[in-house]
C-alpha cells in the first residue's frame, strides 16, 4: 500500500485502468457474439427466402403444366 498521496493516486489510477480494460474486453466479446448471432440469423432468413422462392417457382411450374395438359386434352 502506498504511503504518499501520489502513490495512492497512482494505485487508484492503475485500478481504474485495469477495470476499464476488463470492461472493454467484455464489451468486445459481447459485440463479437452479437455479430455472430446476426450473421447466423441473416443466413437463416436467406435460406427461408430461397426455400419460399423455390416453392413458389415449383407451384407456378405445376400450374403451367396443368394448364398445358388441359389445353392438349381439350376436345375443342
Amino acid at each position: 500500500m502506498a504511503d504518499t498521496i501520489r502513490g495512492k493516486v497512482t494505485e487508484a489510477v492503475n485500478a481504474v485502468g485495469e477495470a476499464a480494460t476488463k470492461v472493454g474486453n467484455k464489451v468486445a466479446e459481447k459485440a463479437e457474439e452479437v455479430k455472430d448471432w446476426s450473421k447466423q440469423k441473416t443466413h437463416q432468413a436467406q435460406n427461408r427466402t430461397e426455400e419460399a422462392k423455390q416453392k413458389a417457382e415449383n407451384a407456378a411450374e405445376e400450374v403451367k403444366q396443368d394448364a398445358k395438359a388441359k389445353d392438349e386434352n381439350c376436345g375443342c
